[in-house]
């Protein structure tokens, strides 16, 4: 367990200097998809408020890849799927956030804002561990248990 949590602290110290250097191409690709949501309610994505959206959604695929980086026992080429399938989940519900977030903004709904609040919570705290819980064989690898799938 104490070379998993090393692993997790090295993958995850390793992606957020490429987040800080880089980040803002993902969250290029969260604004793109989250615009034509808001265009449908005849809105845009104001440049002034993306900064502090960006900030908040955008390390949740940051905490679930360094997840599965530090999971041993699985060769990299298994990996490989888990890894994608779930950084797209969180990518659509980062699109879905910021999407809410704007269109909160906008129409100055309380209501909505919280919905979007608690979404946010979710998507980056439990939906990462869920994603790693579900996708890969965690608890067979973490606790050396053959017979749990």
């Amino acid at each position: 367990m104490i070379w998993f949590f090393s692993r997790f602290i090295g993958a995850s110290l390793l992606l957020s200097l490429i987040h800080i250097k880089a980040g803002f191409i993902y969250m290029r690709i969260i604004f793109w998809g989250a615009k034509p949501l808001l265009s449908v309610f005849g809105y845009s994505i104001l440049a002034e408020k993306s900064d502090t959206i960006s900030a908040a959604v955008s390390l949740n695929p940051v905490i679930f890849l360094s997840l599965v980086i530090a999971l041993s026992g699985i060769p990299v080429r298994e990996k490989i799927i888990p890894a994608v399938t779930g950084t797209a989940i969180l990518t659509a519900a980062n699109i879905i956030t910021v999407f809410l977030s704007f269109l909160s903004y906008y129409k100055n709904n309380e209501i909505l804002w919280t919905i979007t609040e608690f979404l946010n919570l979710t998507a980056n705290f439990f939906l990462p561990l869920l994603l790693f819980m579900v996708l890969l064989p965690v608890k067979r690898l973490i606790f050396n248990d053959p017979s749990a799938v």
